[in-house]
C-alpha cells in the first residue's frame, strides 16, 4: 500500500482503494463531477472582471497609495473624451454647429455629470469667478493690477488696448471691453503654469488639437471606468446620440460639406475593450491549448478516450474554483483569468502519468483490474506533484500584487481541486474489459541507455553550460514599470494619441493631501507652493491654492485690495477720460465698471461650495475632491530635469504636513524598489512548501535536495537564454518563474519517486523520460498560447513559460539520472 503523508502526518490516504473505488463506482464519479459543474454556474454567473490597471499596483508604499487615490479622485482615466476631427483640407470651424448639437446631446444624457466643451456655457457661471478673480492674483501679479488701477497709468494701458483692436477679431474685442486691465491675462498665465492639467476656463474655438483639424469635447461620466457595465450603458448612449447626429445631418438637405468624424477615449472604453479581450483571451487561450494538447495525446497513445478525458479534470477543476470565488463576491483581474489557460498545461500531465502507468502495466501481462490497482504508487507521485506545483502559485497570495495574488489563488486552488479530480477520474475512464491485443510500453530504454551511460559527460557539460549560462544570467533585464502592464486596445492607443494632439498631461508629478479640514490643507499648500518656486522657480506649478486659496490667505488679499485701489469715483472717471482719448467709444467699459465693486467688495469669497454653487465644479475638481472623510487636495509639478525633480522631492518631505509626492516616474521607481523583496518572499513562501510537502514524502534530505535540482538548474538556464536574447522581464514574467519551481519539482519528484520504490536508474529512466518529455510538451502547449496574447503580461508570461518548460526537461531527464546514479 502506498501513502502519501502530508501536513505533519495528519492524513493518510490509501490510493490503491481510491483508485480501486473510482474504478468500480463510474458512474457516481462522473455524475458527481456533472453535478460540481452545474453548481459552479450558479457562481460564474456572479464572477466580475476587472481590468484596472490600479489593481496591478502593490498596496504598500506611500507614493502606490497616494497614485491609486489620485487617479480615483482626479485621473483622467475618469474621462470620456469625444474627438471631433474635420476632413482633410477642412477646417473643424466649419462644423461648429454639427458640434454644437453633439454637446447639447451629450448634456442631456443621464450617464454624463458634466460635459465641458471648452467655450462659455450657461451651466458654468465664469461672472462669479470674474468677481473674485483679484482674490487668486499672487502678490507679483496683484501688484500689477493695482498698479493699473491708478489713474496715471490707465491712458498708455489703454492705448495699447487700442492698438489691439486693429487686429479684426470679435473675440479680442469683446475680452478688452469686459477686461480693460488686463485682469484675465494675468489670471491664466498664473494658474496655467509652463502645462496644463486641461485648460482652465474658456478657449477661443475650443480645446483645438495643435494642427487645428480636431477639437476635444471633455465629459465626466457619473461612474468610474471599471464599472463594466455603466460603461457598456454609457456607450450604448453614445451609439444612440451618434446614430441621431447622423440622421440630423442627412436631413439637412443642402449639407454637401464631408463628414465629421467623432471619436470616444478615456478609461470607459478601455475597459469595455480590455474586458472583450479578457473574456477571449480566456476562451481562445484555453481551446488554443486544447486544440494543440488533444492531438499530441492522440498521436502518442492513439487513444481517443484518453484525448477525451485528457482536459476534463482541469477544466472541471477551473469551473469549480471559479464559481466559488464568484459565490464568494470575487473580482478576478485581466491577467489572471486570462492566465488560466496554463491550468490546461498543468493538469493533463497528471492524466498522462496515470494513462503511461496503466498501459505500461497492460503491457506487463496484468488484468485491467490489477492494472487499476498497480497506479497506486503512480498515483501519489501524481498528487504530489500536482500539490507541489499548487504549493508554488498560492505562495504568491503573499505578494503584495493584488493581480498575482489572483493568479496564485486561482491556479493553486485549481491545481489542488484537479490533483484530486485527476486521482478519480482517470481510473474512473478506463475499460473495465482487457483490450483485444497487449498495448506496447511506452518506454524509451535507449534513451535510458545514452543518458547513464555518458553520465559523467553529461554532467560535465551541464557544469560548463550552467557557467555560460550563469553569467547571461546576470545581463537579464526586468522593467517592472506600468508602462509594460498597460492595455495595448485601440481605445487605449487612441487615448495616447489624443494626450500627444492636444497637449494633455501624460508623465505628472502631483503632490497629494489628504485630512479633515480644508483650511489646513489649503495652508498647507501654499506654503508648498512657496517654497517649490523658490527652491526651483522655473519649474511650472498649477497649486491647488492658487485656485482655491485659504481663507487666511484671502484675507490679505483683500487687504492689500482695499489699500491699492482708489475710490470707485476714482477709477470710473480716470476709466472713462483715458477711453475717450485713446479714441474708444463712448460707455464702452460700462460692464467692467458694473464689475467692479463686486470685485472689491471685502465680504466677496472664494470657497468650494461657490465653485459647485455656480457650475465650476469640474474646474476646482481638478484639485480639490471632497471624500466620506474629508479632503483631498492636488497639486501639479512640471519639472523637467533630474535636478528639478530632486529640488520637488526636497520641498514635498521639507513641507510635512502628510504631502505626498506621487505620479507615473515615481511609481515605477517604487515598483523597481519593491520588486526584489516581493520575488523573495513569494519564491521563499512557495520553495518552503515544496519542499516540506517533499521531504513528508521521501523522509530523506538527499533525495528532497536531488528533487530540487531540475528546478534549479533549469530556471538558472531559462535566465540566462532570456538575458543572452536581450529579452526584457516585465513583473508578471517574473512572478510566472515562481510557478516553474512547482513545474520543475513535478519533473523531480516523479523521477526521484520512481527510482526510490524500485532502486532501479534505468528502470526509472527508461519508463518516466517519456512522461516528462510528454508533460514538457504539454505545458509548452498550454503556456505557449499565451505568446500571442493580446495583453502584454500575458504574452510575457507566454515566452518566458516556453523557455523555463525547455530548460527543466532539459535538466530532468539528462542531469537529474546521472546525479540519482552517483
Amino acid at each position: 500500500m502506498h501513502r502519501l503523508i502530508y501536513s505533519h502526518g495528519f492524513m493518510a490516504l490509501s490510493f490503491s482503494g481510491v483508485v480501486t473505488w473510482a474504478h468500480r463506482r463510474r458512474a457516481l464519479v462522473f455524475i458527481g463531477a456533472g453535478c460540481l459543474v452545474a453548481a459552479s454556474f450558479i457562481g460564474l454567473q456572479q464572477l466580475r472582471l476587472d481590468a484596472n490597471v490600479l489593481r496591478l499596483l502593490p498596496s504598500s508604499g506611500k507614493p502606490l497609495q497616494a497614485f491609486r487615490t489620485f487617479l480615483e479622485r482626479f485621473g483622467t482615466l475618469d474621462d470620456l473624451y469625444v474627438i471631433f476631427s474635420a476632413p482633410e483640407g477642412a477646417a473643424i470651424a466649419d462644423y461648429d454647429d454639427q458640434i454644437s448639437h453633439w454637446v447639447a446631446a451629450l448634456r442631456a444624457a443621464p450617464e454624463l455629470a458634466h460635459v465641458d466643451s471648452g467655450h462659455v456655457d450657461t451651466s458654468r457661471d465664469w461672472s462669479w469667478l470674474a468677481e473674485r478673480e483679484l482674490m487668486l492674483l499672487d502678490e507679483g501679479s496683484l501688484s500689477q493690477v493695482l498698479a493699473r488701477l491708478q489713474p496715471a497709468a490707465m491712458p498708455a494701458l489703454l492705448a495699447s488696448m487700442r492698438e489691439l483692436l486693429a487686429i479684426p477679431s470679435p473675440e479680442i474685442a469683446a475680452l478688452i471691453k469686459d477686461d480693460p486691465f488686463g485682469v484675465h491675462d494675468l489670471l491664466r498665465r498664473q494658474l496655467s503654469g509652463a502645462e496644463m492639467v486641461l485648460p482652465i476656463g474658456s478657449t477661443d474655438g475650443g480645446y483645438l488639437s495643435r494642427d487645428g483639424r480636431q477639437r476635444l469635447v471633455v465629459a465626466r461620466p457619473v461612474f468610474p471606468p471599471y464599472d463594466t457595465a455603466f460603461a457598456h450603458a454609457l456607450f450604448e448612449r453614445l451609439r444612440a446620440i451618434e446614430r441621431e447626429q447622423a440622421q440630423h445631418v442627412g436631413t439637412g438637405g443642402e449639407d454637401v460639406r464631408p463628414p465629421l468624424t467623432v471619436e470616444f477615449a478615456g478609461g470607459h472604453r478601455i475597459a469595455i475593450e480590455a474586458e472583450a479581450v479578457v473574456r477571449r483571451e480566456s476562451i481562445v487561450n484555453g481551446i488554443g491549448s486544447l486544440a494543440l494538447i488533444l492531438p499530441l495525446l492522440f498521436f502518442v497513445f492513439r487513444s481517443p478516450s484518453l484525448v477525451l478525458i485528457g482536459a476534463v479534470p482541469s477544466a472541471v477543476a477551473l469551473l469549480i474554483v471559479l464559481g466559488v470565488l464568484g459565490l464568494a463576491g470575487a473580482t478576478l483581474s485581466a491577467a489572471a483569468t486570462g492566465a488560466s489557460a496554463m491550468l490546461f498545461g498543468l493538469g493533463v500531465d497528471g492524466v498522462v502519468l496515470l494513462y503511461v502507468a496503466y498501459r505500461n502495466a497492460l503491457a506487463r501481462g496484468l488484468d485491467p483490474q490489477g492494472a487499476i490497482g498497480a497506479l497506486a504508487a503512480p498515483s501519489a507521485s501524481m498528487l504530489l506533484g500536482m500539490w507541489t506545483t499548487a504549493a508554488t502559485f498560492l505562495g504568491l497570495i503573499v505578494v503584495d500584487f493584488p493581480s498575482l495574488e489572483q493568479l496564485g489563488l486561482l491556479i493553486g486552488l485549481s491545481m489542488v481541486v484537479c490533483g484530486a479530480l485527476t486521482l478519480v477520474m482517470v481510473p474512473a475512464s478506463l475499460p473495465a474489459h482487457p483490450p483485444r491485443r497487449l498495448p506496447t510500453p511506452l518506454t524509451m530504454p535507449r534513451v535510458a541507455d545514452a543518458v547513464l551511460h555518458h553520465r559523467r559527460g553529461i554532467l560535465g557539460v551541464a557544469v560548463i553550460v550552467t557557467l555560460i549560462l550563469g553569467y547571461f544570467a546576470t545581463t537579464l533585464r526586468v522593467n517592472p514599470t506600468l508602462e509594460r502592464l498597460r492595455s495595448v486596445t485601440k481605445g487605449a492607443v487612441l487615448l495616447e494619441e489624443v494626450t500627444q494632439a492636444f497637449g494633455l498631461p501624460s508623465d505628472i508629478f502631483v503632490a497629494l493631501a489628504e485630512g479633515a479640514d480644508l483650511e489646513t490643507l489649503l495652508t498647507a499648500d501654499e506654503a508648498l507652493a512657496a517654497a517649490i518656486r523658490r527652491i526651483a522657480p522655473d519649474v511650472g506649478l498649477q497649486a491647488a491654492s492658487a485656485l482655491l486659496p485659504s481663507q487666511r490667505a484671502q484675507t490679505a488679499r483683500k487687504k492689500t485690495i482695499r489699500a491699492g485701489v482708489p475710490d470707485i469715483d476714482t477709477v470710473t472717471s480716470g476709466l472713462e477720460q483715458s477711453a475717450l482719448a485713446a479714441g474708444f467709444l463712448p460707455r464702452t467699459f460700462d460692464q467692467f465698471i458694473a464689475r467692479l465693486p463686486r470685485m472689491i467688495d471685502p465680504d466677496s469669497a472664494l470657497t468650494w461650495e461657490g465653485f459647485m454653487t455656480h457650475g465650476l465644479g469640474d474646474v476646482v475638481g481638478r484639485f480639490v475632491a471632497r471624500t466620506e472623510n474629508g479632503w483631498v487636495l492636488a497639486s501639479y509639478v512640471f519639472p523637467k530635469t533630474p535636478e528639478q525633480i530632486a529640488a520637488i522631492h526636497d520641498a514635498v518631505a521639507a513641507a510635512g504636513g502628510g504631502t505626498v509626492l506621487t505620479g507615473i516616474p515615481i511609481v515605477n521607481s517604487e515598483l523597481s524598489a519593491q520588486f526584489v523583496p516581493q520575488f523573495l518572499r513569494g519564491l521563499g513562501v512557495g520553495t518552503a512548501i515544496v519542499l516540506t510537502l517533499v521531504f513528508a514524502t521521501f523522509r530523506d534530505v538527499r533525495l528532497t535536495l536531488l528533487t530540487m535540482v531540475p528546478t534549479a538548474l533549469g530556471l538558472l538556464w531559462a535566465a540566462g537564454l532570456l538575458g543572452a536574447a536581450g529579452f526584457e522581464l516585465d513583473l508578471f514574467s517574473v512572478f510566472a518563474v515562481i510557478s516553474f519551481v512547482g513545474i520543475g519539482v513535478d519533473y523531480g519528484v516523479h523521477l526521484v519517486h520512481h527510482y526510490r520504490d524500485g532502486q532501479n536508474i534505468h528502470k526509472a529512466v527508461s519508463e518516466l523520460c517519456p512522461v516528462i518529455l510528454l508533460a514538457g510538451g504539454i505545458t509548452l502547449l498550454g503556456y505557449g498560447t499565451l505568446i500571442g496574447s493580446g495583453y502584454p503580461p500575458l504574452r510575457s508570461i507566454g515566452v518566458v513559460s516556453v523557455v523555463s518548460a525547455l530548460a527543466l526537461v532539459a535538466a530532468s531527464v539528462l542531469v537529474l539520472p546521472g546525479l540519482l546514479q552517483g
